[in-house]
């Protein structure tokens, strides 16, 4: 039987189920949309949280984010981007060009080149690319590019992404730190880093070289190892308390090499900290003071001591002299000082040369510092002078005994290249503190000293006496108010008539030079001459009583007067210049006189100093007309072979002979020896300083060619003998 349904019902069975699944249907598309729009609701919340985190962590890196649709040609920058140029967020705008402009010239190529491999080669593989871009404010700052390509579904490029940073200030550093590195490992100095601990963490390739310890001796290892045990504790807490207060110390300090050698350092710590300011290393910077210590030390030598001795230099001797005196008034003690001058010592250095007078000088030193005994100093103060300070000696005798001493030793021949040499010395002694209390005091004191030593004929030494200042201060004084007579005019010329024994008459003059002092009147030439010589004024002197007088000869001349000559003194430093023969021409061609009218009288001593170079100079002087006369013959060391040869026409007989006349055996005797020799070589012998008409009569009978002297004539001035020679007055000699 089967069960069949109205129609009706089945109808509404049918929409019943019908409208059943219409509702389950929608039901669940209604699940199904609200479910898609709750996803996409929590995607875009988390996009948007995303890109809040992103522009956070960008504004925080200070960065930007730029997008280059490759497709459109349009670039978008974010304000993070424009705000790392000092710009607006629209001041680049939207196109490659702005951005473009302000690119730096030198980075332009690169970009282009990056650019178009990318977009040649199609990668998507991340890069980064650094380049300079012009800020607000003109200068360039460093950008730094991260970014990456982004393709479409067809695989062409769509767009380029990414986003910069400012690394302006990262690449200075970086740029300071390989320069920090270049110098640390460039220096010369060494450099020692330590940790807070004090265990080196580094050191530079100057380090090793110094110290002989490589990096992997020292690192881990305490600085201590270094030390020389030179320095005590009190040295390193000062170190330490300077570093703890002033974060620094410089100074010098002796440390020890890997070899064990000590040597000196200058060395600069400094305390580094660390951003909470704890300590957190200390550095050392330091220097090999080895060769400069060396280089002072030699030159403190070589500032203190004669080079070519080796001795004490003047400098030296003098602040020894300072320290005996400290010492002696302390101690109650005495010393003295004595200074040795070697006699005649230029003629060695003239006729031997300055090297041998240097080896001379060289033995000198050695021969003296034998002599030496404790608490004595021997010092070469220059030139052929030396010093002694002997601060042991207690007496005025005592002191002669030295200097005696001193002088015994010189007496031996020196042996110099092959040459036996010989030399004494004069010594000049001052006490103290009886004689000064004063250093300087005391060397000029021994000067005076010595002075007086030479004096008294050389090869003899003498005591300072207060006397010898006041004469040193004279001279002085002398010597300044001479210099001040040349500039003013204040020198005369005086003529002192020449006489023929034959007939008495008046033959020629012989000029003389004399100073009219404004104050004390007319000097004697005894007070000036020596400090004319020894200033080198003479040759000055000579050189305008020369002119003076051919210009006064020429005068007589025209004036009608009957002189034959005149006759000049030259002195040993005029003589010995070498340029008379010169001189005298120019003054021959200035003034005038005919040079047979000219008589040069030079001493004795002079022309045997060097006689080769005397000879040659008298010869060249013979040439030009003039006569020529030795001075003072018999007082010096004439060579009769060498005199034989001097073209002279005249001796003239020292006064020192003359005034025993006619008394005086040994002085008749050495005059007629003279006469004799002189007339001999086919010269004329002239006898000076008579004043004595007895002196007349003996050398007109021992056959005396001319004379002059007080009894002919006092020097006087041109006006006075003019007057003389006017008055033709009887010429024969009379009493003055």
């Amino acid at each position: 039987m089967t069960l069949s349904l109205p129609l009706p019902q089945l109808e509404r069975a049918q929409l019943l189920k019908g409208l059943a699944f219409v509702l389950f249907t929608a039901a669940l598309l209604y699940s199904i949309l609200r479910s898609h729009q709750q996803h996409q609701q929590q995607g875009h919340q988390a996009l948007q949280r995303s890109e809040k985190r992103l522009h956070q962590a960008l504004e925080a890196a200070e960065g930007g984010i730029w997008d280059w649709d490759l497709q459109q040609h349009k670039v978008y920058f974010s304000p993070g981007y424009t705000a790392l140029l000092g710009l607006h967020p629209e001041a680049l705008g939207d196109n490659r060009q702005h951005w473009e402009q302000r690119l730096h010239p030198d980075d332009r190529v690169t970009f282009a080149r990056n650019i178009q491999r990318r977009m040649s080669t199609l990668s998507t593989a991340p890069y980064e690319v650094s380049y300079r871009l012009q800020h607000q404010d003109g200068s360039y700052r460093w950008i730094q590019a991260r970014g990456r390509l982004l393709l479409d579904k067809q695989g062409r490029a769509e767009h380029l992404i990414g986003t910069a940073s400012d690394i302006t200030q990262q690449r200075k550093d970086e740029d300071s730190l390989r320069q920090a590195a270049v110098v640390f490992d460039a220096t010369q100095e060494g450099v020692l880093v330590t940790d807070a601990q004090q265990h080196v963490v580094h050191c530079n390739p100057a380090f090793t070289r110094i110290t002989g310890y490589s990096e992997a001796e020292i690192l881990g290892q305490s600085p201590s190892i270094l030390k020389s045990g030179r320095h005590d504790k009190s040295f390193y807490s000062s170190l330490w308390h300077a570093l703890q207060n002033h974060g620094a110390w410089s100074g010098e300090v002796w440390n020890r090499r890997k070899s064990g050698e000590i040597y000196p350092q200058w060395q600069c710590i400094r305390v580094i900290h660390d951003e909470q300011g704890e300590v957190s290393h200390y550095v050392a910077v330091f220097s090999d003071i080895s060769a400069l210590k060396r280089s002072q030390n030699e030159l403190d030598y070589l500032a203190h001591h004669d080079p070519l001795s080796d001795l004490p230099n003047r400098l030296l001797f003098t602040e020894r002299v300072e320290h005996a005196l400290e010492r002696a008034r302390h101690d109650g003690q005495s010393g003295a000082v004595l200074l040795i001058d070697l006699d005649h010592f230029k003629h060695i250095n003239e006729s031997l040369g300055h090297n041998i007078g240097d080896l001379l000088l060289k033995d000198v030193g050695k021969r003296l510092s034998q002599q030496l005994g404790q608490r004595m100093t021997l010092a070469r103060l220059g030139g052929d002078e030396f010093g002694l300070l002997d601060e042991g000696c207690s007496s005025a005798e005592q002191a002669a005994v030295m200097a005696q001493r001193l002088q015994v030793c010189m007496s031996a021949a020196f042996k110099v290249n092959q040459q036996e040499l010989f030399i004494t010395a004069s010594i000049g002694i001052s006490l103290y503190p009886d004689d000064a209390d004063d250093a300087g005091q005391i060397v000029r004191n021994a000067d005076s000293a010595l002075f007086k030593a030479k004096n008294s004929g050389r090869e003899n030494y003498a005591f300072y006496s207060q006397e010898l200042t006041e004469h040193a201060r004279q001279r002085v004084d002398m010597a300044s108010a001479l210099r001040h007579a040349l500039v003013n005019q204040e020198l005369r010329v005086y003529y002192q008539p020449l006489i023929c024994l034959r007939n008495q008459e008046m033959i020629g003059v012989e000029a003389l030079v004399r100073w009219q002092h404004p104050q004390r009147g007319l000097v004697a030439p005894g007070e000036f001459i020596p400090i004319a010589e020894e200033t080198g004024l003479i040759a000055t002197i000579d050189a305008w009583v020369l002119e003076q007088s051919c210009r006064q000869m020429v005068a007589w001349q025209t004036a009608g007067h009957a002189l034959k000559f005149v006759a000049v003194n030259v002195s040993s430093r005029l003589f010995s210049r070498g340029e008379l023969d010169q001189r005298v021409a120019e003054v021959l061609r200035a003034t005038g006189l005919h040079p047979a009218c000219l008589e040069l009288e030079v001493t004795e001593s002079a022309v045997m100093d060097n006689p080769d170079a005397a000879l040659a100079l008298l010869q060249r002087l013979r040439a030009l007309g003039i006569h020529l006369a030795i001075d003072d013959f018999g007082t010096g060391y004439s060579s009769l072979a060498r005199l034989k040869r001097l073209p002279v026409h005249k001796l003239k007989i020292d006064r020192s002979f003359i005034s025993g006349l006619p008394h005086d055996p040994s002085d008749v005797a050495i005059t007629r020896a003279v006469l004799a020799l002189g007339h001999s070589l086919g010269l004329k012998v002239l006898a000076e300083g008579i004043e004595r008409v007895e002196q007349v009569e003996l050398l007109q009978q021992l056959g005396c060619d001319h004379a002059q002297g007080y009894y002919f004539g006092h020097p006087q001035p041109a006006e006075q003998l003019i007057t003389q020679l006017t008055s033709r007055v009887d010429t024969r000699p009379t009493k003055a």
